[in-house]
C-alpha cells in the first residue's frame, strides 16, 4: 500500500512483528510521510531509508524500545541516514520542519528518529549512546542544529 509517492507500508512494518497496524495507525503514518519524511527527502536530495516504522506495544518490548514509543502509534520512524556528520544535517533540516515533534540522535548508529508528537512547548529532542543513555540536547546544541539548518 502506497502512503505517498515515495513511501510504502511495508517500509514501516517489522519483519519481527505479527501484528499489523489500524486503520488509525497507517493514517498516523500517512501524516508522517506527508509532513515530514517527504519535505525531508525533497531537502536532503536523496531517498530516504526506514530502519524502523511502526511497532506494536509488544514487540515493542521485545526490543527494548522506549516505554511510551510514538512508534507504537504510527507517529514515528528511525530513518537511515549514514555518517554522524549526515546524521546530524538532517536533523537540522528536520528540526526545520513545523509537524516535528521529536528528534532523536544516535551517533555512530547511522540514523535518527523523527515523529509527529504534539508539540506541548517545543520539539522533543535527545542525543542516544550507544549503551542508550539519552541525554537532552542542551540548549546549545539545539541552537546548533537550527544554525546548520539555516545554513543549508
Amino acid at each position: 500500500m502506497r502512503l505517498t509517492e515515495h513511501f510504502e507500508l511495508d517500509e514501516f512494518l517489522a519483519h519481527g512483528d505479527p501484528v499489523k497496524p489500524t486503520q488509525a495507525q497507517i493514517d498516523n503514518l500517512q501524516r508522517l510521510c506527508s509532513w515530514v519524511l517527504e519535505p525531508l527527502r525533497k531537502q536532503l536530495g536523496r531517498p530516504i531509508g526506514i530502519n524502523s516504522g511502526f511497532r506494536s506495544p509488544a514487540y515493542n518490548i521485545q526490543i527494548g524500545g522506549a516505554p511510551k514509543s510514538q512508534h507504537c502509534q504510527g507517529i514515528a520512524a528511525d530513518i537511515a541516514i549514514g555518517e554522524d556528520a549526515a546524521c546530524l544535517v538532517a536533523a537540522a533540516l528536520a528540526s526545520k520542519i513545523p509537524a516535528v515533534g521529536g528528534i532523536g540522535i544516535y551517533p555512530g548508529r547511522g540514523f535518527i528518529h523523527v515523529d509527529i508528537r504534539p508539540k506541548n512547548g517545543g520539539k522533543a529532542t535527545w542525543w542516544c549512546e550507544v549503551d542508550k543513555k539519552y541525554q537532552p540536547l542542551t540548549e546549545k546544541l539545539k541552537s546548533g542544529l537550527k544554525a546548520v539548518g539555516a545554513l543549508l
